[in-house]
């Protein structure tokens, strides 16, 4: 096709992106990343009501109200009897599979392709989902082990939607529509912990029900993913010429030929300052990140004393505003850099700096609210809120850096930032075994230090350069990536 004879106006350009392929892409991609992170934070809620809640002889002179209980236990209808640091260690088990498949799931999307990688792993994650009830009635060690399997499951899906959308999406809409896809984390989150809550409620704690719902609903969207989804336009069987010549022009630093890509230059990765700011800052942002997904819900219902209805939609609300603001600074974010406003470097590097500091002043401000419900629920509200800045800065910097490898390259990034989900749990396990006021607080502080550190060390290393290691073959064509 002679792409001179069809240059695209700007009036084409936008009523042919409201009903492209790669919004067909974005949208599948925002669903299959809601239903991983429903599957794999639906247990933070459910374990509230599986788990026997017995109350410390100890008074916590900073504790909130709660109802009266004659039985000394808040889940009359709880199975288990396991320990805060034996709950920490299932909770965090997810991640020891998560971390160990970044990296084959990298490179798997890089020889086959973001979709069957990402597809398959969210099929496996499901079926994983719906054995989990009879895991944990077998014993703790069989629910660890289902729950490490998960993480191998669910591992593959960031570095394989990272490979499908630097196929698909051009760089001058890099930011809203990533963000838009990766913001399906929120959404996930929101569903699974509101509805979650809801129906424990309405069931009488019947707690395997959660887990089945969210298996199914993820069977249900393999099947359509497997129908409008390709890894490349020109896989693509339906795409109209118009948009397959728009993406060839605008996919910047994308190699067509997958015959002509080298071994991935792993080496060269770790040599690269850039990518060691990425995979620092990733900490920053994931520790904050899972310390809300796995714990909110205990200290709404432990600390807080909320019903598990409660907990379950009070829990959410921090994501609920946290993808809206996603979407907003994607499109912010477009704007800014579009007209010349920020240079890329500059907006990634502001807009994660406002994805950390935000959380770290929230929770640590909820946790000096006392008691007051409404005052601690609006606090980590704004101050989670605010971490939608990351989706449209350090989410597609791997993209910025090196579209030929995206995938390879944020499984380094999303393992590394996933060992903050091996350690955070059991340390937060342990540093509150009594489930009192102060014990939390000082979670939050850590917390927060650990944000702000991690955050600097990106600061100071980041770049939006195309890699010299990006390019499969020698030649003579740079890229400063618009710093």
């Amino acid at each position: 096709m002679e792409s001179k004879n069809r240059r695209p106006s700007e009036s084409r350009s936008i009523i042919d992106s409201a009903c492209s392929k790669r919004i067909i892409i974005a949208v599948m991609g925002f669903i299959g990343i809601a239903n991983a992170y429903a599957m794999r934070s639906v247990l933070s809620v459910a374990i509230t009501e599986m788990v026997e809640d017995i109350h410390k002889t100890a008074i916590d002179p900073n504790g909130c109200p709660g109802p009266i209980n004659h039985t000394n236990t808040t889940n009359p209808n709880a199975e288990f009897d396991w320990s805060e640091t034996l709950q920490g260690h299932i909770l965090g088990a997810f991640y020891y599979g998560y971390v160990f498949a970044q990296i084959p799931g990298g490179i798997l999307a890089q020889k086959y392709g973001g979709k069957h990688v990402f597809g398959v792993g969210i099929f496996l994650t499901a079926v994983l989902t719906l054995l989990t009830p009879l895991a944990a009635r077998i014993g703790p060690a069989y629910m660890i082990g289902v729950r490490v399997l998960e993480g191998i499951g669910e591992g593959p899906s960031i570095p394989a939607m990272n490979a499908l959308l630097a196929q698909w999406v051009p760089i001058n809409e890099r930011s809203r529509i990533g963000s838009f896809v990766f913001a399906g984390n929120m959404i996930g989150t929101i569903v699974a912990q509101s509805s979650a809550g809801y129906l424990l409620k309405v069931t009488d704690d019947n707690w395997p029900l959660v887990f089945y719902g969210c298996g199914i609903v993820a069977l249900i969207w393999y099947v359509f993913w497997n129908l409008l989804v390709y890894s490349s336009p020109n896989e693509h069987p339906t795409i109209s010429d118009y948009e397959l010549t728009y993406l060839e022009r605008h996919l910047k630093g994308v190699n067509k030929n997958k015959n002509t890509l080298k071994s991935t230059p792993w080496l060269s990765m770790l040599s690269s300052g850039p990518m060691w700011g990425l995979m620092i800052g990733q900490i920053a942002h994931d520790w904050a990140l899972f310390m809300i997904n796995a714990d909110l819900p205990k200290y709404m219902k432990s600390v807080m004393k909320f019903s598990i209805a409660e907990t379950g939609v009070w829990s959410s609300m921090p994501h609920v505003l946290m993808w809206v603001f996603a979407i907003l600074t994607g499109w912010l974010s477009d704007y800014l850099i579009s007209n010349g406003k920020l240079g890329i470097l500059q907006q990634r590097r502001l807009f994660s700096t406002i994805a950390c500091i935000g959380p770290m002043l929230g929770t640590l401000a909820a946790s000096y609210a006392g008691c007051d419900k409404i005052k601690v629920v609006v606090l980590f509200t704004i101050g989670m809120a605010t971490m939608g800045f990351f989706y449209s800065s350090m989410k597609v910097n791997v993209m910025d850096l090196s579209p030929n490898y995206a995938g390879p390259a944020m499984a380094m990034v999303n393992g590394v930032g996933a060992v903050a989900g091996i350690v955070s749990p059991p340390l937060i396990g342990y540093l509150i075994p009594n489930n009192t006021l102060l014990e939390w607080r000082n979670v939050f502080w850590i917390s927060g230090g650990v944000v702000i550190v991690a955050n600097s060390i990106y600061l100071v290393l980041a770049s939006a350069s195309i890699q010299w290691w990006n390019n499969p073959v020698p030649t003579s064509e740079t890229d400063d990536g618009g710093e």
